[in-house]
């Protein structure tokens, strides 16, 4: 689990740090504060070792299918990355995990010429291994990733050219699960949930989940998942009973029930590992919010998951707050985003300064 965390000039961040870190932290803030932000720097830094994370933090976004035109003073796919759009800096992510010690990322536009000339290299001896087109003689944007932990520095680089892009050196596997459940998820997030509610089903974990839905829907008897179409067509989505004589899809049933789903299994998931959420609370009746975070909790105890997750909702605070106060360990954590002369820094709220937030109304999004 993530001890501490820093963001340099990353995004919004000019240097954000987190410490006191718990199993399950919730990250408020007015908008554009720079909540998504601080869980696509906790992806780029799960990852370790992939490049190609910067990149996916823009389908979270809802910002797909990148066209980059290839000609020098046009943007590069990596603009965004970089505080106030600034590809001369260099973006730095320090973070502190449990089990493994401390890790630096940096992310680097390579702009000198000499260094251009030795990624070129580089790609060219892999393509002609790998049979695939060498790096174009055209122009080339190339973001350098630096990955050091444990004494050694690993670096990899992300390369855009006319023939697409690609990754050198290939990197290994993260040496911990990291999930991104962003803030509005597409209709192929249900086959992956479908995926998962399997793993749990296969390792007889399934329990966890049917007792978490409940808190939503307490006539659901069981659950199943029901696959349709082959090939390409093939889909897969999670059914429950309820007791009416057939089975029902759960988003037909409501989507509560499918965002609390998505937490739960996400969370099975990544054992050992991270889930990051956005805007938690969506989908979610108010009412139901504590027992909501009670399931979370149990869920993150029993997976041994950390959770970091963003809201906008006093609610929400407020029930997860009471919900891990009633538990047997208050194995959580407030951490507000706030700005200041351009900078963005975090307040954290322990137990006893969150309660007297709350019965003060002080207030804490």
């Amino acid at each position: 689990m993530y001890q501490s965390f820093r963001a340099n000039n990353f995004r919004c961040f000019q240097d954000l740090r987190l410490t006191d870190l718990k199993r399950v932290n919730l990250i408020a803030g007015k908008n554009n504060a720079g909540k998504t932000a601080l869980l696509e720097g906790l992806f780029i830094h799960g990852g370790a070792y992939n490049p190609e994370l910067t990149m996916r933090i823009n389908a979270f976004r809802g910002i797909t299918g990148i066209t980059v035109e290839l000609r020098r003073g046009v943007e590069t796919p990596w603009d965004s990355l970089f505080n106030n759009l600034d590809i001369s800096k260099t973006v730095e992510l320090r973070g502190t995990y449990k089990g493994i010690g401390h890790r630096a990322i940096r992310l680097r536009v390579v702009q000198d010429p000499k260094e251009l000339t030795r990624v070129a290299e580089l790609v060219l001896k892999s393509s002609e291994r790998a049979k695939v087109p060498p790096l174009s003689s055209e122009a080339v944007h190339v973001l350098r990733f630096d990955c050091r932990e444990k004494g050694r520095t690993r670096s990899y680089y992300m390369i855009f050219d006319q023939q697409g892009w690609r990754i050198r050196p290939i990197p290994p596997t993260t040496p911990y699960q990291i999930v991104f459940l962003p803030a509005r998820r597409s209709p192929p997030s249900l086959m992956e949930d479908a995926e998962r509610f399997g793993k749990l089903d296969i390792k007889g974990e399934q329990k966890i989940l049917l007792e978490s839905l409940k808190v939503v829907d307490s006539r659901l008897e069981r659950l199943t998942v029901v696959a349709s179409g082959r090939g390409k067509d093939a889909s897969a989505i999670i059914y429950g009973d309820i007791g009416i004589g057939r089975l029902l899809p759960l988003p037909v049933m409501g989507e509560g029930l499918v965002r609390l789903a998505s937490l739960v299994l996400a969370i099975g998931d990544a054992k050992d590992g991270v889930v990051l959420v956005d805007e938690i609370e969506n989908g979610l009746h108010y009412s139901v919010l504590y027992e909501v975070w009670q399931a979370i909790g149990k869920a993150a105890r029993k997976f041994n998951t950390q959770i970091f997750a963003t809201t906008h909702s006093r609610e929400c605070i407020i029930a997860a707050h009471r919900a891990f106060a009633d538990s047997k360990r208050y194995d959580f954590r407030l951490h507000r985003l706030e700005q200041a002369k351009g900078k963005t820094h975090a307040i954290t709220y322990d137990q006893e300064t969150l309660e007297a937030a709350i019965e003060t109304k002080l207030e804490v999004r």
